[in-house]
């Protein structure tokens, strides 16, 4: 449950949510409800009563700072019928962020944060001032977490108390009896669409089925993700499965799979360098982009290694005067144009003196005819003449497209890199 108006308004997004629920399936639990409730004590109370009827583990994320909409300590307490007492231990954590001004007032609601429901167990705060604190219900083994709201405060608690309590208590099942333990892996993909991994993998979907793994298909402009869970009660059965599953499908897709898990596509291709044994350089010249390749390339760690740099040459006074591309040129044929991405493949590759430079230009919208917008030209030159030039049509806003250009002309490169292995 994660409480607060501000994600009910939508004003945020609601990050604390999707990374308990990751989490805590990582562990063997699954995630069987996600509930968002705006400060409303009522609202707050009837969805716990809701969620402790269906789960066996309920962790509470906001409403425990000072303020008056900070109604989670109140709310569990009356649902439990608990009373709220003060717990001298977690009064040094309420007062920390006071400095000079400490009137009575101010005192009386930073200590509301010392607050917990009678019989709970605190967890004092490392980082920020509000309090948390964990229920075992009547019913054995049924917990109530209560946990702060703010992302950094609340990933401390979950790292630091939630999920070793959880650890151990899901260590004492298993000692107890099998139990199902839910493990997933990721396959990231690019320049392919949903309908056609769908087709593409409906025989080993069915495959899946049969060894106990379900697969889901998360659809985003430029990355679309292909998810395994697994639903299994033999660790190394699981593991096994899942890694021939993962193995057919990438094998299925091709070379549109690009990564797995959590990674970049930048990571990926620093791999693809690595494989090589080979020192391997790469410039670029970005036009449509505007930096984001230079950008998702130095994401990761160890890319000077292997990045030289880039220019952003986003006007044809940039591709005149910085790459020496023939204004004629650019007049008769485009800006965006192949001729114009391979000649500033050429220059940038030349400037920084790359083993690989890799260009790109476009119209990104919105204000563009249809038949222009989205139309793309990337260029990928290499050693031994190594030279493609492509043309792509891409859908969607004006970040999407940048980034489903990007993610395509890193994929193309990092393929090109294994393939002159």
């Amino acid at each position: 449950m994660t409480i607060g108006t501000e994600l009910t308004l939508g004003l945020i997004l609601n990050q604390n949510s999707q990374y308990i629920s990751e989490k805590v399936s990582e562990l063997g639990f699954e995630c069987n409800l996600a509930v968002t409730v705006g400060d409303d004590i009522e609202d707050i109370k009837e969805s716990l009563k809701y969620a402790t009827g269906r789960s066996e583990i309920v962790i509470i994320s906001g409403g425990l700072g000072p303020t008056d909409d900070d109604l989670t300590r109140a709310a569990v307490a009356e649902t439990l019928g608990l009373d709220l007492v003060r717990d001298g231990k977690l009064d040094e954590s309420s007062l920390k962020f006071v400095r000079k001004k400490r009137t009575a007032g101010i005192k009386e609601r930073l200590l509301r944060q010392s607050y917990i429901p009678r019989g709970s167990v605190p967890i004092i705060p490392v980082i920020g001032s509000a309090s948390g604190f964990r229920i075992e219900l009547e019913m054995r083994e049924k917990y109530v977490f209560c946990i702060p709201g703010v992302p950094k405060e609340m990933k401390s608690m979950m790292e630091r108390d939630v999920l070793p309590f959880l650890r151990e208590l899901i260590s004492n099942r298993q000692s107890r009896k099998k139990v199902y333990k839910i493990k997933k892996k990721t396959i990231l993909t690019t320049d392919i669409s949903e309908t056609e991994i769908e087709e593409k993998i409906k025989e080993i979907a069915i495959q899946a089925r049969n060894t106990g793994i379900n697969i889901g298909i998360t659809a985003n402009p430029g990355l679309i993700k292909i998810i395994l869970i697994s639903r299994c009660k033999d660790d190394d059965k699981s593991e096994e499965n899942l890694k021939y599953i993962e193995e057919k499908i990438s094998k299925k897709i091709g070379s549109a799979v690009y990564g797995k898990d959590d990674s970049l596509i930048s990571d990926n291709l620093k791999d693809a360098i690595s494989r090589t044994g080979k020192c391997i350089t790469i410039s670029t010249a970005e036009s449509i982009t505007g930096g984001l390749i230079s950008s998702i390339i130095t994401d990761t760690p160890g890319s000077s290694g292997f990045f030289r740099g880039g220019i952003i040459p986003y006007s044809d006074f940039a591709k005149e005067n910085l790459l020496k591309i023939n204004s004629e040129i650019i007049r008769e044929k485009g800006a965006v144009s192949a001729e114009v991405c391979l000649k500033m493949a050429k220059s940038v590759k030349r400037l920084f003196k790359s083993d690989y430079a890799i260009s790109v230009t476009g119209y990104a919208g919105p204000d563009y005819e249809d038949d222009r917008l989205g139309q793309v030209f990337c260029c990928i030159l290499g050693p031994d003449g190594f030279e493609s030039v492509y043309e792509r049509r891409f859908v969607g806003t004006r970040t999407e497209i940048k980034f489903r250009t990007t993610q395509f002309v890193l994929n193309k490169l990092r393929n090109a890199i294994l393939e002159k292995k």
